[in-house]
Formats: structure tokens, sequence, C-alpha cells
């Protein structure tokens, strides 16, 4: 579902559209050279580093596309009632025999079609006596056969390199007998939050304090989308001693993401710290709700990634901004998730400006499936997010949201992979 960008109220409010800041964030980002070779089997998540022509046709040879009766009709066709002697029995993975006119064949799905064969005869439309087959219904040259090549011939272009490898492309590259593929190396990507407010789960909390749950998340986020994770640990909101850590991180890493203190407030230290690690970078307002501001950069040669410090926030900057940086980083267009179309149950009110993102659960309606958007859900509230079934995506001139109106929808069983 194609979401339009409003650039007219963006810059009315001096933010910049979400496409518009994804496109800043992968500027700073430039694609990894290093390659290496890995199973098949294990190939997915990775990126194609070359791309992929098919040296085996597929099907690799005429074979049957039903059980049934292997008939030569050379280009007519045989008429119900028919009578044939069966001269024989195929089955996947056996040599074809010849099959003279006037003759059938018994054969399997997938078994090689016999030499002068050139149709199948179902076998519900078959019945036996004794060694001979009659024919229920009319068959015709071509039925129920799958001709050598008809989904791959030798020389086509299958896979272009920086594609993301899936169980489907596994398949596909296994078909063609490759044991092993060349992809990129994992884009490793470094993780650090920020804020005194901070504790880390296992510890105890004192007063006025929280558990850090957005390093967690982020990282764990990485992992689900194949990249390679180093925790950089928590730091004080100490620009100096952030700006150590995402130096010491940069020279590891492909991207350094940070968590918290990415707005312009006077205890927001992102940019600073980001200074003295001598990033080039740019404070983005984004005309995104959760998630406005963020900062984009390079430290040397690593990208970095400075998101807002609400759990929400810090997610849906993730998917989109984090998404651009790290298809980049691959060598890949971004593409982002559009969601699809769903009717949202309930009225739901909201200021227009900025593109929003709600959790929602799934409701049956007797039209089918709606959105009922969880409340106010809040940047900081982690709740309506887990008894969500995924996220709605508002455009930022619909508001408010009616009843019955069309919004997208991103479900979370897709893993929210990057």
């Amino acid at each position: 579902m194609k979401v339009p960008s409003t650039p007219d109220i963006c810059a009315g409010l001096g933010l910049v559209d979400l496409e518009s800041a994804c496109a800043s964030a992968a500027r700073h980002a430039s694609p990894i050279a290093a390659r290496e070779d890995v199973l098949v089997g294990r190939a997915s998540g990775r990126t194609l580093a070359d791309p992929l022509l098919a040296g085996v046709a597929l099907p690799a040879f005429d074979q049957a596309a039903m059980d049934g009766y292997a008939v030569s009709l050379a280009g007519g066709i045989i008429p119900p009632g028919t009578r044939l002697p069966v001269m024989g029995r195929l089955i996947a993975g056996e040599r074809a025999p010849s099959l003279p006119q006037d003759h059938a064949v018994r054969i399997f799905t997938g078994a090689p079609l016999p030499l002068g064969a050139d149709a199948v005869l179902m076998q519900e439309h078959a019945r036996r006596d004794g060694q001979e087959v009659i024919f229920d219904r009319i068959v015709r040259s071509g039925d129920n056969v799958r001709r050598r090549g008809e989904d791959i011939r030798e020389g086509d272009h299958l896979l272009p390199p920086g594609i993301r490898l899936d169980a489907r492309h596994v398949a596909l590259l296994a078909s063609q007998g490759r044991s092993t593929v060349t992809v990129l190396r994992r884009v490793r990507v470094g993780v650090i939050s920020t804020g005194n407010e901070l504790r880390q789960p296992g510890g105890p909390l004192g007063e006025a304090t929280i558990y850090d749950c957005n390093r967690p998340m982020i990282m764990a986020f990485a992992e689900q989308s194949g990249l390679d994770v180093v925790d950089g640990g928590w730091i004080r909101d100490d620009p100096a001693a952030i700006g150590a850590a995402l130096t010491a991180l940069a020279n590891r890493c492909d991207l350094v993401v940070t968590t918290g203190g990415a707005s312009v407030g006077e205890e927001d230290h992102a940019a600073t710290a980001a200074g003295i690690a001598g990033a080039s970078f740019e404070t983005l307002r984004i005309a995104l709700k959760p998630g406005k501001p963020a900062v984009v950069g390079k430290i040397g040669p690593c990208a970095y990634l400075g998101l807002p410090g609400n759990p929400v926030s810090a997610l849906v900057s993730w998917l989109f901004l984090g998404g651009a940086v790290v298809a980049a980083l691959e060598g890949r267009p971004f593409r982002r998730r559009m969601g699809c179309p769903i009717r949202v149950a309930s009225r739901f009110e909201r200021r227009p400006g900025r593109t929003e993102f709600a959790p929602a659960r799934l409701v049956l309606d007797v039209h089918g499936p709606e959105a009922d958007i969880l409340g106010k859900g809040g940047s900081a509230r982690l709740r309506p997010l887990v008894e969500a079934d995924g996220l709605v995506e508002i455009h930022p001139l619909h508001a408010p949201v009616e009843r019955g109106s069309i919004v997208a929808y991103h479900p979370f069983r897709d893993g929210f992979s990057i």
C-alpha cells in the first residue's frame, strides 16, 4: 500500500517526511565489500554477492505432472472409450523407455516421459482391465506433462546481487546444484543505550530509575534480521564517555546505534557525543509519530544512528531508519514496508501533520478483519505494543481516523526484520 508523502505540511512544521529521513540515513552508509562462502542451507538472511545464472534447466527433462498413463499421440487425440495395452510401469528416478504408439505406460508424478510420449491420462480418468487401460476422458497432446525448461532455462538470470536471501532462494540455489553460495559478510552493528535513569535487567532498581529495555530490543531486532550484533553496553549521560564508546565501536562495526538523547534538549547528548567521536552528522526532526528526533551520520567509515529513548519510538525509528542504513550497507535498494490495507474498527482521534504508527489488535467483523487501535498507547508504553497484533500506519493528512476508514497494517507475525 503506497503511502504518499506530504512535503508541504512537513515543511510548514519544520519537519522532514519519513522517506526523506530514510534517504538521509542511507547516504551515510557505504556498501560492504567483504565476501564469504557459506553453505546454501545456512544462507537464509544473508545478502547475495554475485548474480545467479541458471546452469540447470527446470524441469531437467520432460516429466509426468500427474499419476496416470503415458501415451504417444503424435499431436493427435485419444477419444473416450479407447483401450490400450499397458507395457510397463515407470516411477520417478528411473530411466525412461521408448513408447510406441497405441500403447501406454503406467507412470507416476515426476517420472521422465517415455521416449515418444507426449501426454499423460490422469489415473482418475482411467480404468484398468487386466493388461489394458480404458480411457474415460479425451486426451490431447501436452496434457499433464511438464516440459524441460518450462520453469527455468539454462542461462536464465535468476537472482540479482544484493538480494536478501530467504528460504525460497535457498530452494532455488539448491535446485541449481549449488552447495555453497558467495554472500556479503554480515553487517556488524553495535548497540549502546544511554541515560542516567537506566539500570540493567537482573540488578536492583533505585529511586527514579527504570530497566533498560531498548538495547536488548534493538539487538533482538538486529539478530532477527541476520546482522552480527555487538553489545556496546550502557553509558551514563556523559557526552565524553558516550563519544569514547562510539569511537571504540565504530572501529569494530559497520553501524553504531545509540538509544536515548536524540532530541535537542539540554540532557540530550547524542549529537554532542557524535561530534566528540569525530562524526559527520545531521540532526533530523521527522514527521513521524512516535520517533520524531533522530541523529544520522558517519564516524569514519562506520554509519551512525541515534534513536530516541522511548521504546516504541526506538522500535519505529529502527524499522525505517535502521532498515535504510542496513540496505545501503548491503548494497541493495531500501524498500520500506508499506503494509496492507485494513479497515479501522473504531474512531481514532489524532492531529494531522505526521505519519503515525499505533499498536492495533485484529478483530473480526462481518466484512472481514479490522484493526482495533489500542488507544493512545504513547511512545513509552510497552503493554499496548505487546498486546497488539501489529502496527497501523496513518497518513499525515488522515485526521481524525473515522471508523471504517482504510489504513496500512504491518503485522508483527513477519518478525519485523529489516
